[in-house]
């Protein structure tokens, strides 16, 4: 219920005690799934999860302007963090509960959990972030007239808003957004935590589209961050980021901005944005199956997509590309190449598809799907009963079965994906309608396993030769993709070279492999030993091709660093040898947590931290 002041229905927010939670990929679960033993389903003693979800509701405060309503979001969001001081200074212990005096409490934040590190799932306090989403036009009087942003491209944005809700919100007034994910599920605010990279090229990542942060820090703090030199809110502006009661504290300060940007979860609460949109258009995406040869890696190398698209047939300028690779034979006959194109009328003559468009994460999800469409017993009971699995390769076999009969995960998308060697145009559509995924594992949570590498673009050859030299022993249950970012925003960014290349590795996840292999067959007897023995070996197979791909760029001499929200076994002594060393104020590093320590009091920096930025040693 909306609770009232003065007739006025506010935010409020709402708890649940000992809340067992998982994000959306299985790969961070509290409790740990490791700590729950079968006695304890036996006999319900199940150890406790989170101790408290906090969600935010919004109530009825539609009828305010967009900065108002984040003046009225700034106290309820500055009492949930009283209310974790209370609960710090006051503590009420349960048997179980993971929390004792002295031990450090974090203080999480949720968005649409998509992140796969244990950037989010904090064992204590969690905030639910989803209810912080609304869009709205910056009003005329609350832009600085100094403001390179144009005015009516110009919006304040909830950090819970999701990509989809933007575009929803922005495509039909004539706006769209700049770039975005491969999907549009992830919110504003949680994207540019991790400078989640699109492939718009000559763009950043999502978070480059942001050009104002409003920040809660604390009980009795809130901040409103902007560059110097690129003001975004006017006096007017700022007095209504105070309508809620509570004056912000005003910075316009391009190191502070830049180091909030990529915030990982650390600096405080993302309870708004300033977004600067992009004029709505719309682009051909084009699809064509065409090998790849050393000349046309040297020529993405070298950033010319215009030639690329001229080498592929097309004469129209693109906008976005996205290379997907055999890993097992890179200069094979196939690769699969995705470019939107700027549409010309006499390219709009032409017969255009009508199919829908797969993505390379589908591969993935066939084969998820395939386990569990009918149900895990006699999924599993279909896979145990192929004639062939005692016989030879059991993992061979079970990709077979997953996959429709294809080889690898790979051919599945070739074949399913609309490629074709002479390749296929689509009518122009929006961002919105040509990334019309919110989630990319099909309602089969936890089937992905991802982990990403950004590399200097001109390095792109070697660092390809490299890792699928590497992965060539392994099964072919995923696939690589390339895609590109220039110039990223954020201190932090993983895509901290000029000109971004970022692989990823995109196959079946071990909790997917595994939770199958646990299944009794349909008649309830334990699975055939070589089909348990081969979902199980399938369970080994990303982890180890992340390792490889590690691996095999640092015996090639190729500089990288990883996405921060992936896999891959991120730790402190890479994430030093990146942003670091911790010795040098000048580093990214050491200037992020300067940033830190200015937007962030002692008692911020004791409960806004999470297990993955303890884990990569960005913070002690």
């Amino acid at each position: 219920m909306a609770r009232e002041e003065g007739g006025l229905c506010v935010p409020n927010i709402s708890y649940e005690s000992f809340a067992w939670w998982s994000n959306y990929h299985m790969t961070v679960t509290r409790p740990d799934v490791a700590d729950i033993g079968a006695t304890d389903f036996a006999n319900g003693d199940l150890p406790p999860g989170i101790v408290e979800l906090a969600r935010i509701h919004l109530a009825d405060i539609d009828g305010l302007g967009p900065l108002e309503r984040l003046g009225h979001i700034a106290p309820v969001l500055q009492g949930y963090l009283a209310h974790i001081a209370e609960r710090i200074a006051n503590p009420v212990f349960v048997p179980g509960v993971p929390h004792q005096p002295g031990v450090p409490f974090a203080a999480g934040m949720v968005g649409t959990a998509w992140s796969f590190a244990p950037l989010i799932g904090a064992p204590m306090s969690q905030l639910m972030c989803g209810g912080l989403s609304f869009v709205g036009l910056l009003p005329t009087s609350h832009r600085n007239s100094a403001s390179p942003y144009p005015a009516d491209r110009l919006v304040i944005a909830g950090g819970g808003t999701r990509g989809r809700e933007l575009v929803d919100w922005a495509e039909p007034k004539g706006l769209s957004l700049p770039t975005s994910g491969s999907f549009l599920g992830p919110t504003v605010a949680g994207a540019a935590a991790t400078a989640t990279h699109g492939s718009r090229l000559g763009f950043g990542g999502t978070q480059d589209m942001i050009v104002g942060i409003h920040l809660v820090a604390g009980p009795d703090k809130h901040w409103w961050i902007e560059r110097d030199g690129a003001p975004v809110l006017s006096d007017a502006g700022i007095a209504a980021l105070a309508d809620g009661g509570t004056p912000p504290e005003v910075r316009r300060d391009t190191a502070l901005f830049e180091a909030a940007l990529v915030h990982l979860g650390a600096m405080g609460i993302v309870a708004g944005v300033a977004i600067e949109l992009a004029p709505l258009a719309r682009y051909q995406r084009f699809r064509i199956d065409r090998p790849l040869k050393e000349d046309v890696l040297d020529t993405i190398a070298r950033g010319d997509f215009e030639a690329l698209a001229r080498d592929l047939g097309r004469t129209e300028r693109p906008v976005f590309y996205e290379l997907t690779i055999d890993p097992h034979a890179p200069y094979g006959p196939h690769a699969l190449h995705t470019l939107y194109l700027e549409p010309t009328p006499a390219h709009q003559a032409e017969q255009c598809s009508a199919e829908r468009a797969p993505i390379a994460g589908e591969a993935v999800v066939k084969m998820a799907s395939s386990l569990f469409a009918h149900g895990p017993s006699e999924a599993a009971s279909r896979i145990a009963a192929q004639d062939a699995v005692a016989a030879s390769d059991p993992v061979e076999d079970l990709i077979r079965a997953l996959l429709d009969n294809h080889p690898s995960a790979f051919d599945f998308y070739r074949d399913t994906g609309s490629f074709g060697a002479a390749g296929k145009l689509w009518p122009p559509q929006s961002w919105g309608q040509l990334h019309d995924s919110d989630a990319l594992t099909g309602g089969v949570p936890g089937s992905l396993y991802n982990a990403s590498f950004a590399i200097d673009r001109s390095q792109l050859r070697r660092a390809i030769e490299a890792i699928c030299a590497a992965v060539a022993p392994l099964p072919g249950t995923f696939v690589f993709t390339v895609r590109f970012v220039s110039h990223a925003s954020g201190t932090l960014a993983f895509t901290r070279f000029p000109e971004t290349a970022v692989i990823e590795i995109d196959g079946l996840s071990p909790f997917i492999c595994n939770k199958a292999a646990a299944h009794p067959d349909a008649s309830g007897h334990p699975l055939p030993p070589p089909a348990v023995a081969g979902l199980r070996q399938l369970a080994t197979v990303l982890p180890a091709g992340a390792r490889a791909v590690r691996a095999a760029l640092d015996g090639a001499g190729v500089a990288f660093s990883m996405h921060w929200g992936k896999l891959g076994d991120l730790d402190s002594a890479k994430v030093h040898a990146d942003y670091g060393p911790v010795s040098d104020p000048a580093s990214p590093l050491m200037r992020w947590r300067k940033a830190r320590e200015t937007l962030l009091d002692d008692f911020g920096r004791s409960i806004f931290w999470n297990p993955a930025v303890k884990q990569y040693g960005v913070v002690e």
